[in-house]
């Protein structure tokens, strides 16, 4: 237990971790229930903290005394690992897993629970440069200027699609602090990581620099801005840093999470935050505006799956692996002699004696046929049934491919599927085209290049090559894995690390695209790509549910809802960690409309 020596520094206040049996004790005098002013007044009577130690302010406080801020961290770490709780606004107790006994209790064990394992910090304050990403920072800054605001009788408001506060992140219309009047906040993540963090600052100086001097802005940074580079700023902005953060935290606010546990609490944040209705509005908007930036730049790659051509009779990846079994089957059982009823037998044991992944059943189906057989095999299942090049979404990718006066439209294309739908349908439109499936093939300068990396099967014969290189069964997934420096893998790493992208009709299941996001993807990035995925409706899964009650009382539908925002917004954080951006869509239907806005 600390216990103040009069030998040391007046100055030398306790660290919060030293406070933290002092705290029990005092809760324990108090006879288990006590206000926070009460706890800290018997607490610096425990430890024998002379007046003029308890005195000494919080920097950046004219009323929080130094101890009561640190006191409260260390309230924050026991309510943290289950030892105290607030009963009541103010009012703290202990927790049944309390047992009393004050001397056996690890303090570095308390701490060390609630921490991150793998993050070591300073021994009073948590350093953000822990925090998960440049999201967990600008949800921690996002509360907090709201909190600091709320406590001064102000408003704050967010402006991310207001077109007269472009870049602009939060507007404090009444100002904070000493800062009076209008102050328009930028929140800026910088990777601890990166070494020229100093440019970055001065690009951000100059930008202010050439700003309106007449309007005040605070710039706030998750790393510690040294005095030097602080006066390149102009005078009309005012900096906060990770320092200045640290000193205007509470540390009983949800948002102080971020500086105790900075992994855990950007979890809870995802699987708590409303992902779906926000998405609805302002995220999806900005999702949208940042590809038609992309788009004006003509840096927009497309990466289309198989979900494109499914409207136009194509089959998907599934349909299709079951009609190519029940082909191979009619042509080994050909001359057998098997009636109709023999040949459905004999598919349905195919069937359920199938393989253990598509990719293996695959391999099967491919191992009984010559190349040549394969092949037409393949082909006679993508295009027997007659398709439709006549899409909203055909149509759609073909207007935002189309070279405009002064603009040349989408960069590029990278296909994963075998058909031709998309390049017949760019013929119709008369919009010129190239076709590379294979490392022979060359780019051309004056056409829209289409990268059919999974292998490419058109539908008239005459255009085929005659190794189609499909990227379909086992082995083959097994030899791009092998090959790194494979012409398909380079071209999609290119790319993903140089352009934006736009996925559409992927499922984002396939190993090697996850794996090829999870090499592009730059350490401290933000997510750049973007892609439209369909959310999985759990509620239809389930049957009979709505009129079920949990131990709480809680209807079934009820508990589905909630579960359903949790795995949206924890797949949202997975993907995002890939690098990707969801635009989540309740139709297919929507995305057309979307494509068509870029060129508007």
């Amino acid at each position: 237990m600390y216990l103040y020596n009069e030998k040391t520094d007046n100055n030398e206040i306790p660290g919060f971790e030293k406070t933290i049996k002092p705290i029990l004790m005092a809760l324990q005098n108090k006879e288990g229930k006590a206000t926070i002013e009460e706890l800290d007044e018997e607490a610096i009577k425990i430890m024998g903290l002379p007046e003029d130690v308890t005195r000494i302010l919080h920097k950046g406080s004219n009323r929080r005394s130094e101890i009561s801020y640190r006191m409260a961290w260390a309230r924050t770490y026991l309510k943290k690992c289950g030892l105290i709780q607030n009963e009541s606004r103010g009012v703290w107790t202990f927790t049944e897993k309390f047992d009393g006994n004050i001397e056996n209790i690890d303090v570095d064990e308390v701490v060390g629970k609630v921490r991150d394992e793998n993050s070591s910090y300073g021994e009073e304050t948590q350093a953000l440069t822990a925090v998960e990403s440049a999201l967990a920072f600008e949800n921690m800054v996002f509360s907090l200027l709201t909190d600091l605001a709320k406590k001064e009788g102000k408003d704050t408001f967010g402006v991310a699609f207001e077109k007269e506060y472009k870049g602009i992140d939060m507007v404090l219309p009444e100002g904070l602090e000493d800062m009076e009047g209008e102050v328009k906040c930028i929140i800026k993540y910088i990777n601890p990581e990166r070494k020229n963090t100093s440019a970055l600052c001065r690009e951000a100086a100059q930008r202010l620099w050439e700003a309106p001097k007449s309007s005040l802005y605070l710039l706030i940074f998750n790393i510690i801005i040294p005095q030097e580079m602080r006066a390149k700023f102009s005078s009309n902005v005012t900096i906060w840093d990770k320092e200045d953060l640290e000193q205007r935290t509470d540390p009983e606010a949800s948002y102080a999470q971020y500086l105790i546990n900075p992994k855990q609490a950007f979890i809870e944040d995802v699987i708590v935050a409303d992902n779906a209705d926000r998405q609805s509005g302002k995220e999806k908007e900005r999702y949208i505006e940042q590809m038609k930036t992309a788009f004006g730049k003509e840096d927009l790659v497309l990466f289309l799956g198989a979900g494109v051509s499914k409207d136009g009779g194509i089959p998907l990846w599934d349909v299709l692996i079951k009609k190519l079994h029940i082909y191979m089957l009619n042509q080994l059982t050909k001359g057998k002699g098997l009636n109709f009823e023999e040949q459905q037998m004999v598919r349905e044991l195919a069937w359920n004696n199938k393989m253990g992944s598509p990719l293996m059943q695959m391999r099967y189906i491919k191992a009984a046929f010559r190349d040549e057989n394969y092949y037409q095999l393949v082909h006679t299942a993508l295009y027997k049934d007659g398709v439709n090049i006549d899409t909203d979404l055909l149509n759609a990718i073909a207007k935002i491919s189309t070279p405009q006066r002064l603009h040349c439209g989408i960069k590029s294309i990278i296909s994963y599927n075998f058909d031709d739908l998309l390049e017949r349908k760019l013929e119709q439109k008369e919009i010129r085209y190239h076709v590379i499936s294979c490392d022979e093939d060359r780019q051309m300068a004056d056409r829209l290049n289409i990268y059919h990396v999974h292998g490419y099967l058109p539908s008239e014969h005459e255009k085929r090559t005659n190794n189609p290189n499909l990227i379909f069964s086992e082995e083959d997934y097994h030899r791009v894995y092998r090959d790194s420096y494979s012409w398909s893998n380079l071209v999609q790493l290119s790319s993903l690390r140089e352009n934006t992208c736009l996925f559409i009709g992927s499922s984002l299941t396939d190993p090697n695209m996850r794996r090829l996001l999870d090499v592009s993807s730059r350490s401290g990035e933000e997510a750049r790509h973007f892609a439209f995925l369909k959310r999985d409706e759990i509620k239809n899964k389930i049957e009979d549910t709505a009129g079920n009650k949990d131990g709480n009382g809680k209807a079934g539908k009820e508990i589905l809802e909630i579960y359903q925002k949790i795995d949206d917004n924890i797949r949202t954080a997975y993907y995002r960690k890939l690098g990707l951006n969801i635009i989540w869509i309740d139709e297919y239907e929507e995305i057309p409309d979307v494509l068509n806005s870029l060129s508007e």
